[in-house]
């Protein structure tokens, strides 16, 4: 009977080895399959930001490409916690099998009680990490002070242009007015030698 019983039970524990190994092997392609999410939510939004800026409402766009990916990343995070929960029952599953297959009492003598369970095994590190929006966030506020400073340099230098456009005009228009004035001081005198000349002549004809 006993060694029945024995057999059972190996059997009962290759076929449960099986199913956990089965369950691994599942959690570490649900891992996986959060990360390629993770990924891909980055990868998107990467490419959405400088599309963003081409258009009107461009804090509308990046926010609402944040949004889509904040969703992809809480779908990747319960993906996560599945892989976690799986194999944190596993390793529970093995701490309780330790602890439940006692020795083989002599003949006639009384089963002893079965041992006490073990501690649980301490749970599975289920910490996510942590959201990189923080990142994205303050790569955007980067982006948008050297925008910024773009900006203020482009309106200086226009400033500059226009400051040096009104003193070329200005210089110009002074010297025009010199000009103008050095050609009607020589109409003037033009005009005096011409009336001091028809004097002389009056005078020579008297």
């Amino acid at each position: 009977m006993i060694p029945h019983l024995l057999s059972l039970l190996l059997a009962v524990a290759a076929a449960t080895a099986g199913a956990a190994e089965a369950d691994l092997e599942h959690a570490e392609r649900l891992r996986d399959e959060a990360r390629a999410l993770r990924a891909e939510a980055d990868d998107t939004l990467r490419r959405a930001e400088p599309a963003c800026y081409e258009r009107f409402l461009v804090n509308r766009c990046i926010a609402q490409a944040k949004e889509a990916r904040l969703d992809k990343i809480r779908k990747a995070r319960a993906i996560e916690a599945e892989a976690n929960r799986l194999e944190l029952a596993e390793k529970q599953r093995q701490a309780a099998l330790r602890g439940t297959i006692p020795p083989t009492p002599p003949s006639g003598a009384a089963a002893p009680l079965p041992a006490a369970p073990p501690p649980a095994a301490p749970s599975v590190d289920t910490q996510i990490a942590p959201d990189p929006a923080a990142e994205a966030t303050r790569r955007e506020r980067d982006a948008q002070a050297a925008r910024d400073a773009a900006t203020a340099r482009d309106r200086q230098r226009e400033q500059d242009a226009e400051k040096a456009r009104e003193r070329s005009k200005a210089e110009a228009e002074a010297a025009k007015r010199a000009e103008d004035a050095a050609r009607d001081r020589a109409r003037y005198d033009e005009r005096i030698r011409k009336r001091e000349q028809e004097k002389e002549k009056e005078k020579a004809g008297n």
